[in-house]
Parts: C-alpha cells; structure tokens; sequence
C-alpha cells in the first residue's frame, strides 16, 4: 500500500485491517505508518504499535507470547520442544511427574506449581523478559536446558520442598543459594551434581543383593569386572565392584535389546536403565545423560588411539565466575512469574542470590583454561605435517603422484562395484557344483567387497606402493601391530584420516580459528584471491597466483544475531592455502562424480571404514582425524600413577595458543627458519605483526606465560634481562610454596623431548605430577600478566649477518611492576 491516509474513519478501519493482517505493514507508505502510529497514541490504541515493533524488532509485545520452538498450547499436559538447530522434537511430559504425595503435576490442584515452571522455561526468549536481549538458536536452547535442570532440581527435592502442599513457597533464596553453591563446587557435570546421580548409584549399588553361588559364577565368566582399573579412571565409590556388576547383569544393564539371550552385547552398560531407576516420574528429561563407567564395564574399554590420552582440560572441581552468572541469570528468570496471577504464592530471588555471596563460600576457579602444549612438540608437528603433505600431496601437473587424485579414482571405481548379496562373480553359489569350500568359503559375498580386497590394489599408482601402499581397507582395531603398519603407509584409508588430521593441523595452528569455525567450512569456496585492483575471486589458483593476497573466508562465531554469524576473511599463509586448495578440489571432483551431494560435504570430511561413502566431519570425528596424525608421528609420552603411558592428542583450543607462541617461540627455537619460511614471511617482525593482528589479547597473554615459564623452569631462557627473570622466579616461588628461595625444579616435557630418542627410554618419560606442577606455574605467571602485574614485549633492532647483510632481530624483555612477592 503505497498511498498515503487522511481520514481518521479510515485509520481506524485500517487498524483493524492490519491486526486481522500484519503483512499490510510490509511496503505501507511512510506518512501512512506516521499517521497511523500517532493515532494509535491519540486513541490509545496500540495494537499496530505492537505489531510493528514485533515485525521490525523481533521482540514480542505480548506478555502470553509462546516463542516459535514452543510447538504446544501453553495448557497442554505434553508440550513439544523443537528449537531452529534441531533435528527432532521432544516432549516435555508435565502428565508423568509425580509430587511427593503422589499426586501428578497436572492435576487442577498443582496448576498454579505447573504455569510457574512453564513460565518460566519461555521467559528464556522473551526479550521483554531477559533484559531484552535477542539471542540465538543455540544459545536459547542452552538457556531452557538449565533451567529445565532447575526445575529438575526442585522437583527432586520435593519432599523437602514440601512441593505438593505449598509449591513455590519453600523455594526461598536460601535454596537457590544452596543450588549456586553447589554448581560452584561442581566437578565434571552440573547436571549429575545438582541431581546429586552418582551419589544415588552408589547408594543404590551398595546395597543391592546377590547370591554367593551367582557371584561366584558371574566372576569366572566376566573376569575384567574384579580387575583393578586407573585410579583416575574410577567414578563411583563402590563398596563391591563385582557384585554391583553382577546385580546390574541380572537387570540387563549389559543388554543390547530384549533379543540378547545372555545379556552381555553391550559390554559398557547401558545408562539409561540407571536413569530410569532413580529418576522415573521425578524429572521432565528423558534426555539426561550418563558416560560410561568404566568401574562397571565387563570387557576393558577399546581404544581407537594407540595410547590413551592425557587430559589437556584440568580435571578439577569448580565452575568460574562467569558460568556461575550464567546460572544464576537462569535462575533470576523466575521472577517473570512475579506478574502472573495463575502460579500462587511465590518468593522473588532476591539480590541477596549473588555471584559475590557464593564467592564467600567457596573458591572459583578461573575460566576454563587448557593445558597449554609444549612449544617444540607443536612446532615439530607443524613441520612434520607439512613434509608428510609435501610428500603425498605435490603441486598439481607435476611428475608425482598426488594421494588425493589417487583416492578419488579408487573410490570412484569402486563406486561401480555391486554391494548386493551373492554379487561377487569369483564366489560361486554354496549350493553349486562348482563351490570349492578350501577355494570360496572365505571369499567376500558382495563383488564390492571383492575388489577392495582383492582388486583395488592394482589401481594403486607405484608411486604410492613404493611409499609403502598395500591395500585400500583401513587395519582393523584389532590387529596386534595396527599402528605400526599405518606408520608404515600401508592403508590408503588410514592415509587419508592422517592426511585430513596433518590439513587440519596446519590450517587450525596458523589461522587460529575455533574449531566448529574449521568444522563447517564448505566443501570448497573457502580460499579468496585479492588481485592489484581490489577484486575478490573464490576461483582462482594458489598455484597459478602467489604472493600474500590469499585470504581463508569463514564464519566466525560468538558473532551476528540469533545465530547468523558474520563472515571474515583472514590472511593465510600461500603454502598452507595449496594444501587447503587440493583439499577443496578432492571435494569438488568427488560431487561432480557423483560420489557424494554437496550438502553431505564440508572442507573436512571421512571416509566410512564400511560403506566407503564420503560425509561431512563433525567435532568427534575431526579430533580423530588428530588422534591419527598424533600416532602416526608419535607424539610424546607421559607417565601416570600407575606406570601406564599416555600420550599427547592435540586439540583446536590448544593450537589457537601455539598460534600465539609462533612469534615468541622464535627467539630460540632452531628450526623457526623453516616455518617462517613455510609462512612465506619476509622478517621477525612481519610475522609478529601478522599474529598480533589475528589474535586476541588472551591469547596473546597465554603465549607469553608460557614463555615465561620455559625460561623460568627450562634449561634455554628465552628473555634476555636475566636479573628481572629471577626476580620473578622469586616470587613465583614465594607464591607457590612459600618460600622465595625454594626451587622450582620442574622437569618439563620439552626437556624429556630432547632425551627422548627411543620409545623404550621410558625413564626419560615425564610424569604426569611434573607437567601438572609446569601447569600450575603457567597458571601463576598467566594471572600476573592479566592484571598488568608484569609484562613481556619485543624489542626490535636491526643487526648484520655473517655475509654483511641487514636483518631484523629482537630480544624479548620482561618487566616487573609494583608487585608484592606473596
């Protein structure tokens, strides 16, 4: 409606038009919208005013409003749940909660208990209600889940609560306090703690009742149940670990389905019978989640990896500072019933519900920081991926085999195979003359299955065989020398999780980008091209333009509006864009062979072990594809309590750090050449400025303290003002132990790996109480960074090599400033 109004008969009849329909707003003429909103004030009407700031704002003007992912009538006794970035629905069954007297919550009389807790999961994305704040997809989902862990919480302490006489009224803000504080002391899970689970499993397992003449049986036939695990593998405090298994095998805990005649198939135990024992009628969630544990398991738990992995995340109790506000926003939510007339009486969280009481009662611990990993075990890693994809993955149209073209020719051969039962013409039928069992019996049924076994290899370029190629299967797990034969190239499939894990690692290290930012980069497209005159081009070769104008484009989280992130570009190195660039090709050859759909692909994908069927990676499998290059290339060691070994599996948020550390880390380490070099940066101070430009403070802030620290506590110091360094020592000593003249003798993983040659040299092998002591240092020198305690800076200067020629150097300076040594 183009035309402008002037008759209040027709605004009125116009108002009425646009409430009965609110797509009239949309192309309505200026001086008409003006004219209709001031006669909404004139008359006090404000029903268009509501309309509009709905359509234009997104923020409802109806206090009864349900949001969009609220699929059920508010009155509903099932309301159905299904947020933008779910895949499935789920019900919230209000119908099967039982309150302490037995009673159901929807019952007439608990009405008032039941709005009050509708309510208040809605007020998760009312933005007249949460400080108006428009939110995500995703983070709106993460809102109603907690407080949907809330009114679990309540509704488990409902006998406490006194829930079926007086519902909201023993809810005071000594409970949410109590609530708070233990979420602040929290370990692993707020969940489990609130519901206080594995308390209730034990409870629940130490005083079940088994027969002597069943134990005994149940212990010959599933012996691992009496072994001892690692202590730090251990959970549940159980008084008898074999007779809680035992008991829970006659439950079918262990059970796959009801056709498992003996009980056992799924050796991990299935959790979700314990959630249902404790928890069935108490809570809404069905969905509540329990990790195996491994105190309970019939078989040892199989590893994909060769070692298993030292943790990089601090298993410690506590939650920050910050996921406490997030909580008690949750919590404050509530309030929003303070307006409503049908929930009853009800208590107000008050200010008295503070971050700061909590702070009070128990000790914080800091924003989850991970364990930062040693410099040269990184640098080392970077280098050895780049000569592993300079070896498999050479320049286009050049005399060597490229791995990835070679893949795709297999895979698209194999494409052609018959998957159908009996297919494999080499097979013939049991029931025929020509069946030989010594010559048929262990051939493939299929024809496909055939020629992977037997077949595929003659596709295999020499090149490739020559570098070791066998076969194109992957190695089954549980074939004894398993890693030594993927070290020894003899899987292509293998190969390939390797050579997607060594892409991985490049791109992740050197442009510093969150892991799920990596995870949904498209299947190609990703790389652009700057020309001389400013033009943008996603189609352009890095091995037909060289130079520092590639850019990686990608969408950058914790960015936009309701979850449409902003699109960046970042500067990327030229010799890591060819790798990406023949990464972006493999997966536009494989959607033009038909392989697979492009939708199915991102830049990082795998290879199905079974179906050899091409899909997208996902945040599990990219890390696997980690783990992979990790013991292809024998990352360090550590030892344990118990004398076991585990290994260091990197991980993004570890190398977002490393990324930081290039520039710091240069000032000593020998082969820093060759990755500048591989980073096509002309001096020290281009690549500083490149990192700086591309990271944050924090992590800039980490990169020093671990610095820091290695020149603190390692053999080679790094700073060059040597009298301010043991100055700090000093106080790190004095903060740390108490004593300013004590040692801080810490043996650090990158002093192992310089001893480290054989794999049988376990003595040289760091315990894991010595990296923890190295973390705790870091941590120490972090917080002293943070709040300008002290500083660390580069300072450049020009200086003359052995051939008279100018180049840029720089000495690293540490400064302490007013500082109390404890």
């Amino acid at each position: 409606m183009l035309v402008a109004i002037d008759n209040n008969a027709h605004l009125e009849e116009l108002t009425n038009d646009v409430v009965n329909n609110p797509a009239l707003l949309h192309g309505m003429h200026v001086e008409t919208l003006s004219q209709l909103t001031s006669y909404a004030v004139e008359t006090e009407d404000f029903r268009v005013l509501d309309l509009l700031t709905e359509t234009f704002t997104g923020i409802p003007m109806n206090a009864e409003h349900l949001p969009n992912w609220w699929k059920s009538d508010f009155d509903d006794d099932i309301t159905i749940i299904k947020f933008e970035n779910q895949k499935r629905s789920r019900e919230l069954r209000w119908s099967d909660i039982k309150l302490e007297n037995g009673e159901s919550l929807t019952s007439d009389k608990h009405k008032p208990l039941l709005n009050g807790f509708k309510y208040w999961l809605i007020a998760c994305d009312n933005p007249l209600e949460n400080g108006g704040r428009l939110i995500s997809s995703t983070f709106t989902m993460a809102g109603f889940n907690s407080i949907l862990t809330l009114i679990n919480t309540i509704l488990i302490n409902g006998k406490a609560l006194k829930l079926s006489g007086s519902h909201f009224e023993k809810i005071t803000d000594e409970f949410w306090l109590k609530t708070l504080l233990m979420i602040a002391e929290s370990g692993e899970s707020k969940v489990h703690e609130l519901y206080q689970t594995h308390e209730r499993i034990e409870q629940l397992l130490n005083n079940v009742d088994v027969s002597e003449e069943e134990l005994k049986y149940f212990r010959a036939k599933y012996p691992h149940a009496g072994q001892d695990i690692t202590t730090e593998d251990v959970v549940l405090d159980l008084h008898d670990r074999v007779k809680a298994c035992c008991w829970l095998h006659k439950q079918r805990y262990y059970a796959s389905d009801k056709r498992d005649p003996f009980g056992h198939a799924k050796p991990k135990g299935n959790n979700a019978i314990l959630i249902k024992m404790l928890f069935e009628w108490k809570i809404l969630s069905k969905g509540v989640k329990l990790a195996p544990f491994p105190e309970l398991a019939l078989k040892p738990t199989s590893s994909k990896t060769e070692y298993k992995a030292v943790l990089n995340k601090p298993k410690s109790d506590g939650v920050s500072s910050h996921e406490l506000r997030r909580w008690l926003s949750c919590i404050k939510l509530i309030n929003t019933n303070i307006d409503k007339t049908n929930v009853g009486i009800f208590n107000p969280v008050t200010n008295n519900v503070s971050v700061g009481a909590i702070q009070g009662l128990a000790q914080l611990r800091k924003l989850g920081r991970t364990k930062t990993l040693p410099p040269e075990f990184v640098f080392d890693l970077f280098r050895d991926s780049y000569e592993l994809l300079a070896q498999f993955c050479p320049a286009p149209n050049g005399h060597n085999t490229n791995f990835w073209d070679s893949t795709l020719d297999l895979l698209t051969e194999l494409m052609t195979k018959s998957t159908k039962v009996r297919s494999n013409p080499h097979r013939p039928r049991r029931d025929s003359n020509a069946f030989v069992e010594s010559l048929h019996g262990a051939l493939p049924d299929t024809e496909q299955r055939h020629w992977r076994q037997f077949e595929a290899i003659d596709l295999i370029p020499t090149d490739l065989k020559e570098m070791g190629v066998l076969q194109l299967e992957a190695i089954e797990s549980t074939v004894e020398n398993r890693h030594v034969r993927i070290r020894n190239n003899e899987s292509m499939l293998e190969l390939f999780t390797v050579l997607q894990g060594a892409t991985q690692l490049l791109l992740g290290s050197i442009m510093a980008r969150r892991q799920d930012e990596l995870v949904q980069l498209k299947p190609y497209g990703n790389l652009v091209y700057i020309s001389d005159s400013g033009k943008h081009s996603t189609t352009t070769t890095p091995y037909s333009e060289e130079g520092e104008r590639w850019f990686l484009r990608f969408k950058v989280k914790k960015t936009g509006v309701k979850g449409n992130n902003l699109t960046e570009d970042r500067p990327i190195p030229l010799s890591i864009a060819r790798f990406v660039w023949q990464l972006e090709q493999f997966n536009r050859n494989a959607i033009e062979r038909g392989l697979a759909e492009s939708k199915d692909l991102a830049l990082f994908n795998l290879i199905d072990a079974q179906t050899f069927a091409l899909r997208k990676c996902n945040g599990s499998t990219f890390n696997e594809a980690f783990n992979s290059l990790c013991d292809y290339f024998e990352t360090a060691l550590v030892e344990i309590e118990t004398g076991e070994y585990r290994r260091h599996y990197v991980r993004q948020h570890q190398l977002r750090r490393f990324f930081a550390l290039v520039f710091f880390w240069s000032k000593g380490y020998e082969n820093m050449e060759a990755l500048r070099w591989m980073l096509a940066h002309s001096d020290l101070e281009h690549l500083n400025n490149y990192i700086t430009d591309n990271v944050d403070g924090a992590i800039i802030n980490s990169a020093k303290a671990t610095t820091i620290v290695q020149s603190v506590i390692g053999e080679k110091s790094l700073i060059d003002n040597h009298a301010e360094l043991e100055r700090l020592r000093e106080i790190l000593a004095e903060r740390l132990t108490g004593n300013a003249s004590s040692a801080l003798n810490i043996t650090t993983l990158d002093d192992a790996l310089c001893d480290y040659e054989d794999e049988s040299e376990f003595e040289t092998v760091p315990h894991i109480t010595q990296l923890q002591a190295e973390q705790e240092v870091e941590d120490e020198v972090l917080t002293l960074l943070e709040n300008g305690s002290i500083t660390l800076h580069p300072e450049f200067f020009t200086a003359l090599d052995e051939n008279g020629e100018e180049f840029k150097n720089f000495n690293l300076v540490l400064k302490i400033n007013e500082l109390e040594a404890a």
